[in-house]
């Protein structure tokens, strides 16, 4: 449209002619950023899998929420400090002046928050790996290899052989 098409518009139709072409965009640039995301097959293709998330998986979800909820610990829930430290964040972003220090010391608290996590996760399935049998290793390394030979999105999953 030109000026003189929209200077007889209402106001309110000229927010929405400029919301939906915002709009309008926003799916288009969507739909080009997962075309070109894509652009070569399923993404992660090619990519080998994450040893720890192939980990994670194999524990199970059950066993991971069970960690989880062990960590909350004295300080509250897990999900509570997360808030905490999105919380703490966005305020410091808003803040006049930044404060990258401060910013950094959440992120790093986070960092070796989950540091440890991720720790105590592999020490469980350590524990796991040392009661299995030879066969019931070998059978996690077959599942392993042809997770790897397949990519990450053609996985069974941990006992769905």
């Amino acid at each position: 449209m030109t000026k003189e098409t929209t200077q007889g518009l209402r106001p309110w139709l000229k927010a929405v002619l400029v919301v939906s072409l915002a709009l309008n965009l926003a799916v288009i640039g969507l739909g080009a950023g997962a075309a070109w995301r894509f652009k070569d097959g399923a993404h992660g293709a090619g990519h080998p899998p994450m040893l720890g998330r192939f980990i994670f998986k194999d524990l199970g979800r059950k066993e991971v929420r069970r960690l989880l909820q062990d960590r909350g610990g004295e300080t509250g829930g897990v999900h509570d400090r997360r808030r905490g430290e999105m919380e703490q964040v966005i305020a410091l972003l808003r803040a006049e002046t930044l404060d990258a220090p401060a910013v950094m010391a959440v992120v790093e608290a986070h960092i070796v928050e989950t540091d440890g996590f991720i720790r105590s996760v592999a020490q469980i399935w350590e524990r796991r790996l040392e009661g299995m049998s030879l066969k019931q290793r070998r059978k996690l390394a077959d599942r392993m290899q042809r997770q790897m030979e397949k990519g990450p999105h053609h996985r069974k999953g941990p006992g769905r052989d």
